[in-house]
């Protein structure tokens, strides 16, 4: 199993990007909720994707 990973809002779209093109698996919370979301919505999203989150 690879590891997925979720960037957090505090984490550069850039970062992201260079971390994609290393080959790794990441979105950003963005891309699935509100940038105001709670930490319990983001662990949940990263719970259901089985992904880490990097904050």
């Amino acid at each position: 199993m690879r590891l997925k990973f979720i960037a957090d809002v505090h984490i550069s779209p850039l970062t992201v990007k260079e971390l994609q093109k290393a080959g790794y698996t990441v979105t950003r919370v963005t891309d699935n909720l509100p940038s105001t979301s709670s930490d319990s919505e983001i662990i949940q999203l990263a719970s259901k994707e089985q992904a880490v989150i990097i904050t």
